[in-house]
């Protein structure tokens, strides 16, 4: 930390925009040429924003931003499909109207603003607390989720296992498949759509009665998924899960025109649709992200 005297009238010194009733008293002194040391302390961001996921049916979520000197802080918001972002407030005055609609500021400490932010689409955007004094800032995610949904279809000669979960934010959450217990990987189809929607799908044929048993999926992020943007590190903790379980019987009940290999003609035809059907949905929601056989 920088440290500066006062000798004398005639000395040139830097004070900082900001001084303390210590560092006035200092001034006063030097005319009687006391020395006396001035510690020039920048202020700096001690309470900021974390990136957070909470579910629809939550009423609201608060990110909180404080400066140690008693600052007023400005807040800035950015939507997902944008690359500037917009002045939200400083201090207590909104600069954005329409945000009024799903957020306000609460003041406790000095310096310490806190972001309440009701719980609806719009509202799941990047949020970034800035020192204008500094130029310090921090910036984080709000990530609104639906429940999971698994489900299990059957045809001729496959079991399909499709899990599918809604978001809004910028930050997409990841699927992970789990048989008995232990992840699976190859064979999984993952489709993403940017703010919208990630799905996962599993197809298992029905001669194999080692595919029956329980099956889980779960949702949940990781660091890797964060938007470079953000700048806050920390992972939300949201996580749900969702099982099925795959019986004996529907794996063995085979298709007569099946081989021992699983194979029929109508296999591929069936496969080639499902394909077929998964690319046009994840495609109508627009830059749909094809993942195959996605690894941790």
């Amino acid at each position: 930390m920088p440290t500066t005297y006062i000798n004398d009238c005639g000395t040139l010194i830097m004070l900082p925009r900001r001084m303390k009733g210590s560092e006035v008293l200092c001034i006063l002194l030097s005319i009687f040429s006391i020395p006396l040391p001035i510690n020039v302390v920048d202020s700096a961001l001690v309470e900021f924003p974390n990136n957070t996921a909470v579910t629809g049916t939550t009423d609201r979520t608060e990110f909180k931003c404080e400066s140690d000197e008693g600052i007023e802080l400005e807040w800035f918001m950015q939507a997902n499909d944008t690359v500037q972002r917009k002045p939200l407030s400083v201090g207590h005055d909104f600069k954005d109207e329409g945000a009024k609609t799903f957020s306000w500021i609460r003041n406790g400490a000095p310096g310490k603003f806190t972001l309440i932010l009701s719980i609806r689409d719009e509202s799941a955007q990047t949020y970034t607390c800035r020192d204008p004094d500094t130029n310090q800032e921090r910036s984080a995610e709000l990530i609104i989720m639906e429940p999971i949904r698994f489900e299990k279809d059957l045809n001729e000669s496959h079991v399909i296992l499709a899990c599918s979960v809604n978001f809004r934010g910028n930050w997409a959450p990841e699927l992970e498949l789990s048989h008995n217990g232990t992840s699976v990987v190859d064979g999984v189809d993952v489709f993403v759509v940017p703010n919208q929607n990630v799905s996962s799908t599993l197809v298992i044929p029905r001669h194999n009665s080692a595919c029956a048993g329980h099956y889980s999926c779960t949702t949940r992020f990781h660091l890797r998924g964060k938007p470079d943007r953000t700048t806050d590190n920390s992972v939300p903790s949201y996580m749900d899960t969702s099982t099925l379980t795959v019986h004996v019987e529907e794996i063995q009940e085979m298709h007569p025109g099946i081989t021992s290999d699983g194979n029929s003609p109508g296999s591929v035809i069936t496969i080639i649709i499902l394909s077929v059907v998964l690319v046009a949905v994840a495609g109508g929601g627009g830059g749909a992200t094809r993942i195959i056989a996605y690894k941790k």
